[in-house]
């Protein structure tokens, strides 16, 4: 004689209240949790290390949202019912932090853990994707960083790291400027004065410690048993990309580091002159970064560049 144990193995806890709204749990990610972007680009070389670099859809720029709450048996099971009833398709509306450094995004579940700690102690962790989120389409506002539209206006005080929306450019992207220091604002130091204090360039400084590797690309010829030759076949041999960190950095700030590499999309290239030692300008796109809550107005960027050796900033795209 057996004893049948079949039940549908969707969803694995019973007897438990499902909210219809992740916010209806009223429970908040612990520090720690992370929010990796990525943009899925495709591109190819050509000569002399020059290359082509094309998004390979509106949702080209993809979020993956890895929270970890910590809770009691109760708030697990629910968390948990929650998760498994959206069956992995079905889209979860959700505000990561009460800080409201992001705007309330949709994303979907494709897995989640349990630790068990002790007693009435659980740490519920899990893996929300956002990979439907159009970003360049919404031009004006973003999908992802909370920072509020606002228009360049004269006689008013603006803080370092304000974002203002100012310009005719064609390409309504390239009209975000960033502030670079405090002050009252006039014609002089409009984004398009004199003596400007806006800048549409990456000119954020990373902490100190940065390291970079320059790998020369010249071309090696061993003839077997005998000698090596090494040839100059291509220029920009001594390109290189960038790795930086940002730590403790106030939420004000990071919503502006946020929204500036939003409007890039993970392909848009921009104008970076790196803090120390190289002194020419160089042209970057960046195709995936990470920020991590780590306490109260406190939070962590690391930021990945990738350099462009033609230089040349596209317009209109």
């Amino acid at each position: 004689m057996s004893e049948s144990l079949f039940y549908n193995r969707d969803t694995n806890i019973s007897g438990v209240t499902v909210p219809s709204e992740l916010s209806d749990l009223s429970l908040t990610p612990v520090y720690g949790s992370t929010v990796e972007f990525k943009g899925d680009n495709y591109s190819y070389t050509t000569d002399d290390f020059y290359y082509n670099l094309i998004p390979l859809s509106v949702n080209s720029l993809t979020a993956k949202f890895s929270l970890r709450y910590d809770v009691n048996e109760t708030n697990a099971k629910r968390l948990i019912s929650f998760f498994e009833n959206q069956l992995g398709y079905l889209p979860i509306k959700f505000t990561p932090d009460n800080s409201r450094i992001y705007k309330t995004v949709s994303g979907f579940c494709d897995n989640y853990g349990v630790n068990f700690i002790n007693n009435q102690h659980f740490e519920v962790a899990t893996n929300l994707n956002v990979d439907h989120a159009p970003t360049l389409l919404n031009w004006s506002g973003g999908n992802f960083a909370n920072v509020p539209f606002q228009e360049w206006v004269g006689s008013a005080s603006f803080e370092k790291y304000d974002v203002v929306y100012s310009g005719i450019n064609q390409n309504k992207l390239d009209n975000f400027y960033y502030c670079s220091g405090d002050h009252t604002s006039s014609e002089t130091n409009s984004p398009t004065g004199a003596s400007s204090m806006w800048t549409k360039e990456f000119f954020f400084e990373p902490d100190v410690g940065v390291q970079n590797d320059v790998k020369i690309k010249a071309d090696v010829l061993n003839y077997k048993n005998s000698f090596i030759q090494r040839l100059k076949t291509n220029d920009n041999i001594a390109a290189f990309n960038m790795s930086y960190t940002y730590s403790d950095i106030s939420d004000h700030q990071l919503r502006c580091m946020l929204q500036f590499l939003e409007t890039k999309g993970g392909y848009r290239r921009f104008e970076h002159q790196i803090p120390s030692v190289y002194n020419r300008p160089k042209v970057f796109y960046c195709p995936s970064w990470t920020h991590t809550w780590t306490y109260f107005n406190s939070n962590n960027l690391t930021v990945e560049l990738v350099a462009d050796p033609l230089g040349v900033i596209p317009t209109g795209t």
